[in-house]
């Protein structure tokens, strides 16, 4: 939460001239309902089975170029890395000091069911980094503009930007 995910995606889709979709978003179209809905009437479990099955959907979808942003709980999950793997697609960390995301995932009008408050959304930052360190590309971003992040991961995945779909 808070690490820039879409705004960094959708950067990064616009210069290599890509598709991006945002995971939360294709759930939320799909199951015609919001992901706090889902939390609240389903539980984690069910979303976390939903947002796999949308994931696959998407990594299946092979008929253009895309950025896809994966939410905070998404890459935690072993059958989603396997997801990723057997498409070839590299995953992408964006880090920066917890306290940062913790404030910067305070937006108005974005609720995020598993930001409670400062305590445990450190815990559960220090619970999914070890997973989150399995990325193909860890991206510092503190103090970075969007368009150095994107800049910095086109460079690491050795992209060529512009090229399309």
């Amino acid at each position: 939460m808070g690490a820039g995910k879409t705004t960094v995606g959708q950067e990064l889709a616009r210069r290599l001239n890509w598709r991006f979709y945002d995971l939360d978003d294709l759930i939320q179209a799909t199951e015609g309902t919001t992901i706090e809905q889902i939390f609240q009437q389903r539980g984690e479990i069910a979303f976390r089975q939903v947002e796999r099955r949308i994931l696959a959907s998407a990594l299946a979808n092979k008929s253009s170029r895309q950025v896809l942003a994966l939410g905070g709980g998404a890459f935690v999950d072993p059958e989603n890395q396997t997801l990723l793997r057997s498409a070839g697609v590299p995953a992408v960390f964006l880090d920066a000091p917890v306290e940062e995301l913790f404030a910067r995932s305070d937006q108005p009008g974005v609720v995020r069911p598993l930001r409670r408050d400062r305590d445990h959304f450190c815990a559960l930052y220090e619970q999914r980094r070890p997973e989150y360190a399995r990325a193909a590309v860890c991206v510092q971003t503190s103090g970075k503009e969007i368009a150095v992040i994107a800049a910095e991961v086109i460079e690491a995945l050795k992209l060529k930007p512009g090229e399309g779909e």
